[in-house]
């Protein structure tokens, strides 16, 4: 699937396509997963958004930038104030992951940063950045939250998220 079609994929397709099979056989181990997680959170941002739009640096940039500053994908889950246009490029960016065979992250990872960047939108900036129902996002997120091997810092981001949906 080419970059400009997992952009336009509809929400009720890119539901399914972030349906994780019951019964597969396990690529990895928990504590691998959380291992790949705690790395991927600790990622420059630069690094993996640049791959979805190289411009986003220049655009953010901003001498008057209130908070924290924003260097990696933890920085930016836990940021006060996070920029939205962040949380969403994070978004296509797990998604291209979810859907592209090259991209090295696996996809329970890809799935989990695409909800947190859904969720951190909702309850930190107030906006959906998602077609998806509540219902839908309600159960990625307690999904995500059960997870063995996502640390409890996101976890409580995503308590927050899900506190966010009512």
């Amino acid at each position: 699937m080419k970059r400009e079609e997992v952009d336009q994929t509809g929400a009720e397709t890119l539901a399914k396509m972030m349906e994780l099979a019951v019964g597969e056989q396990e690529l990895w181990e928990s504590a691998e997963l959380a291992a790949i997680l705690e790395h991927q959170l600790a990622a420059p941002l630069e690094i993996d958004l640049g791959s979805i739009d190289p411009a986003w640096p220049v655009r953010l940039a901003s001498p008057a930038s209130s908070g924290p500053p924003l260097g990696t994908f933890r920085d930016l889950f836990h940021h006060p104030e996070p920029p939205l246009e962040l949380l969403d490029l994070t978004k296509r960016f797990a998604k291209r992951c979810r859907t592209d065979a090259d991209c090295p992250l696996p996809g329970e990872i890809a799935t989990v940063l695409y909800f947190l960047a859904i969720g951190v939108a909702r309850c930190r900036a107030g906006q959906r950045i998602s077609g998806l129902d509540d219902d839908s996002l309600r159960h990625a997120m307690q999904w995500s939250i059960a997870q063995p091997w996502v640390d409890d810092d996101t976890r409580q981001l995503f308590r927050e998220s899900l506190s966010a949906l009512g």
